[in-house]
């Protein structure tokens, strides 16, 4: 194989984009995000006891790099949902108030239901490894 063929990092990121119902690429951490924009995002999923796993693009500038060459969109942070991009956060913000963001994410028939509570008792995120 040669190099344009093989890369690793983008190859990383696609599998943990594959492997994760929700993964969020951030600045930061959920715990400690390092800018407004990705805290803002993870206020809105964790408002939503949504499970998410999050990878930090600030160790390593080719995980932003190769993110953005991989999903074509160049803001941090980047929401993806059933391995595809919703987008950054304004556009989860407005999917949000709208409740879209909620349908995308299968909470859709939450109103008035005890059952999503139920499931989402614990529903801290779910860090992953960031392997990348």
């Amino acid at each position: 194989m040669s190099d344009t063929q093989s890369n690793p990092m983008r190859d990383a990121i696609q599998s943990a984009i594959s492997e994760n119902p929700v993964i969020l690429f951030m600045k930061g951490t959920p715990e400690a995000p390092a800018c407004g924009f990705s805290a803002r995002t993870v206020a809105m999923l964790k408002s939503l006891d949504q499970r998410f796993a999050a990878v930090d693009i600030l160790p390593d500038p080719r995980i932003r790099q190769e993110l953005s060459a991989l999903s074509n969109w160049p803001t941090i942070p980047q929401l993806f949902i059933d391995g595809e991009l919703v987008g950054g956060c304004d556009i989860v913000t407005e999917m949000y108030e709208s409740g879209e963001l909620q349908t995308a994410l299968g909470l859709e028939d939450t109103a008035g239901s005890e059952q999503p509570a139920a499931q989402a008792a614990g529903a801290a995120p779910l860090p992953i490894e960031n392997r990348l």
